[in-house]
């Protein structure tokens, strides 16, 4: 509607995840370098957890882009099965036959499985699951004991579980303690600082096609992390609606007061708390 108006080749702020918009600022760039370390250097259990619209989804598909090997995944974003629902999921996107398993056995096939695997030399399969914060207690068990299988030290399933805040507490439960104890690698993604979230937002607008880095004002900027204090998904939802404001206005930038105007028309109120610059 907007991209002729604006010199862009595409939707700048969409807020679906997808990876080639991945802003590497110094906190996603390191969480990025965590990842990719725990997975080609088989630490087994990696955790993530950032609040909700911090870029998690995204981190994540861009790990599984950047991994130089060839990596069996199976990525879950239904979080409200139950153990039995959570082997049917896993050994289906492997592609595994298990129809008219039992729990029992579809825990062995799945471990035939990576030990055949291992015994080839491929890497051992990685599970992802999002949202984990809305697994139940028996259902996280149910992981951790999946992963028991190793030879040496070299495991033979490899999980992540990223979540909301939710999760990190979660794992410090005194039922919960055994899988905590076993999370190798820990990344925790935080909103971004003022600077950050400008170039976070010209960083967008470079992707979509603009020449002219310079459609949001510096006041428009500020005005930006004032109302989203730095969540990416809400600089996305307001910067897009700023954008749809100057289009209806005629205007070939955007001011503070279109960033104004777009925070009404969303209910976006300012945040009680932002960072300052690091």
């Amino acid at each position: 509607m907007y991209e002729t108006h604006f010199g862009l080749q595409t939707k700048p702020f969409a807020v679906t995840p997808d990876p080639k918009f991945l802003f590497t600022g110094r906190g996603h760039r390191e969480a990025l370098a965590a990842l990719l370390y725990g997975v080609k250097q088989r630490r087994g259990f990696i955790c993530m957890v950032g609040e909700i619209g911090t870029g998690k989804t995204t981190l994540l598909r861009a790990l599984l882009e950047r991994l130089d090997v060839w990596v069996r995944t199976v990525l879950i974003t239904h979080t409200t099965l139950d153990r039995e629902g959570l082997l049917h999921m896993i050994l289906h996107d492997l592609e595994v036959p298990h129809a008219g398993l039992t729990r029992v056995e579809m825990i062995q096939t799945l471990h035939q499985l990576v030990l055949d695997e291992q015994q080839s030399g491929l890497p051992p399969p990685l599970l992802i699951i999002d949202e984990a914060q809305n697994l139940d207690d028996a259902v996280l068990e149910e992981i951790r004991l999946l992963t028991n299988l190793e030879i040496g030290d070299t495991k033979l399933l490899q999980v992540i579980l990223s979540g909301q805040p939710e999760l990190q507490h979660k794992l410090r439960r005194p039922t919960l303690r055994q899988l905590g104890q076993r999370i190798a690698v820990r990344v925790a993604l935080e909103p971004l600082d003022r600077n950050e979230t400008s170039a976070y937002v010209k960083h967008r607008l470079r992707v979509a096609g603009a020449k002219d880095l310079n459609v949001f004002k510096r006041s428009a900027l500020r005005a930006v992390w004032g109302h989203t204090a730095g969540v990416p998904r809400l600089i996305n939802i307001l910067c897009e609606q700023a954008l749809v404001n100057a289009f209806g206005a005629g205007q070939r930038a955007v001011s503070e007061a279109l960033v104004e105007e777009a925070a009404r028309d969303l209910d976006l109120e300012r945040p009680r708390q932002a960072r300052a610059p690091r």
